[in-house]
């Protein structure tokens, strides 16, 4: 549960958004994912940020986070979204870089944040963690994908 591990993913959030803030002082930083919300059921072992810029600063926001952290899922960025990851935090810190207003943004940060508002919505998110456990990678993403985009109009 996402509550075991809180103070460890609290110090990991605190510890980038430093990091990225020195940097990137305009820039909004969102604790996502399953550590971020209280009664998620998680394993734990990764943080999830949000930095949120407006389309126009996308490309420099990119820049200074390709400096400061690895590139990740390279072959899925587009104008409005790109990835990152901490290689050598603990737990591991990944990084979800969305425009204001694009897919990638309501994704990454709306829906968490509604699904932190609605117990329902942890529940039903629970439940499919639960169905999918010790099965294959492939079917929980795909099955993850779908509640999202059923949930959440993605």
């Amino acid at each position: 549960m996402s509550d075991v591990v809180a103070e460890e993913a609290a110090a990991a959030f605190a510890e980038h958004e430093a990091r990225i803030r020195e940097r990137l002082p305009h820039v909004e930083i969102r604790h996502i994912g399953g550590t971020s919300i209280r009664g998620v059921l998680t394993m734990g072992d990764d943080v999830d940020l949000q930095v949120r810029t407006d389309r126009q600063s996308f490309e420099t926001v990119r820049d200074v986070l390709s400096g400061l952290y690895e590139p990740h899922y390279v072959d899925v960025w587009h104008p409005e979204g790109a990835y990152f990851f901490a290689p050598d935090s603990q737990p591991r810190v990944e990084i979800a870089l969305s425009a204001i207003g694009s897919l990638d943004d309501l994704h990454h940060g709306e829906a968490w944040q509604r699904l932190a508002a609605e117990r329902d919505l942890v529940e039903r998110y629970n439940a499919l963690k639960r169905e999918h456990e010790g099965g294959s990678i492939d079917s929980y993403l795909a099955a993850k994908r779908e509640f999202f985009r059923d949930n959440f109009q993605l």
